[in-house]
């Protein structure tokens, strides 16, 4: 994870980074952590970055810890929620593998366990494991891998429909996606705007939060308009809708 990347970042995120809460129009994340709320618990959001999340964890828990690798962000976090006086703010790198921080009952990650880096995303993963208390539950948000190669395939059929013969309407795709990497691809990693970014199979996420621990209460889809993936997309660019995975899990209590 690249702290200076982020900071860099900081200082046009609205822009930059996609909003998952903004475009969670059926309200997925927020009902879950509704579900889980404990007046008397905490909760946590891993990588936070301008605090998004956090009104909603500091409306339902009695604390809430805002973890982030970049001070930029944090920053920005604690200006956008100054009204909460239940939020610690926190500068960690949650891949290292040393990490110690307080146990929560319940773990918001949206989008943060990305990076391209598999050493990373698994030390990512036992920090989250060991920071749940037994029973504890984890709300996870990460991108979809079919539902990135499901995006490329309509992008290829777009350009079929536009008179480009099939060779080239595939070939124009993979050149636009600067050709990407076959030992990434066989990884689920995808290129977002140049930045390889890690997605997940549905089956992958099964067996990766079993292994680690967890039970996993359900998947599901969060659905966005196809604007989130292209400009001015056809009008016949209708549903399936891209999307990504919401998983909701709890650590097992150890008998």
């Amino acid at each position: 994870m690249d702290a200076t990347y982020w900071n860099q970042v900081a200082e046009n995120y609205t822009d930059e980074i996609f909003s998952v809460l903004e475009h969670d129009e059926e309200n997925l994340i927020a009902a879950r952590v509704e579900k889980f709320a404990s007046d008397t618990g905490a909760a946590s959001d891993l990588g936070c970055g301008i605090g998004k999340f956090l009104s909603l964890l500091s409306c339902n828990f009695r604390h809430v810890y805002a973890y982030d690798i970049s001070e930029k962000c944090l920053e920005q976090a604690r200006h956008n929620c100054t009204e909460f006086q239940n939020i610690d703010y926190l500068k960690v790198d949650l891949a290292k593998q040393t990490i110690k921080i307080p146990k929560v009952d319940l773990a918001l990650c949206v989008n943060s366990i990305i990076m391209p880096s598999i050493s990373q995303r698994l030390r990512y993963f036992s920090t989250i494991i060991s920071h749940l208390i037994p029973g504890g539950h984890l709300i996870l948000v990460v991108p979809s891998f079919e539902s990135a190669i499901y995006s490329k395939i309509r992008l290829i059929e777009w350009n079929q429909r536009n008179g480009i013969g099939n060779g080239a309407a595939v070939m124009a795709v993979w050149n636009e996606n600067n050709k990407q990497k076959a030992s990434h691809l066989q990884q689920g990693i995808v290129n977002i705007d140049h930045v390889p970014t890690k997605h997940y199979l549905k089956e992958e996420l099964f067996v990766l939060l079993k292994d680690l621990g967890l039970d996993i209460h359900e998947v599901l889809k969060i659905e966005y308009d196809w604007r989130t993936e292209f400009s001015d997309p056809p009008h016949w660019l209708k549903e399936p809708f891209p999307w990504d995975w919401l998983v909701t899990a709890r650590k097992r209590v150890d008998r």
